[in-house]
């Protein structure tokens, strides 16, 4: 994968850290969330987010466990 392309979804495992808005687009790709709407659930405390060099990351993981809160 090079820089500035969309993963394909067989290479994304539960605990690939993603980007928020590909992660969003991944998770829910019918376009209901995106990146800002998980970092307001990350707000609310119900979604782990890494920041790593100023950049925010999750896991499909961890959405998952924030859809069962």
């Amino acid at each position: 994968m090079t820089r500035n392309t969309f993963p394909f979804q067989d290479e994304i495992g539960a605990h690939t850290p993603l980007r928020l808005g590909v992660a969003a687009a991944v998770a829910f790709p019918d376009g209901s969330m995106t990146a800002s709407g998980l970092r307001r659930e990350r707000d609310r405390g119900r979604l782990t987010i890494e920041r790593i060099a100023g950049k925010d990351y999750t896991t499909l993981a961890n959405i998952e466990r924030m859809r069962e809160l």
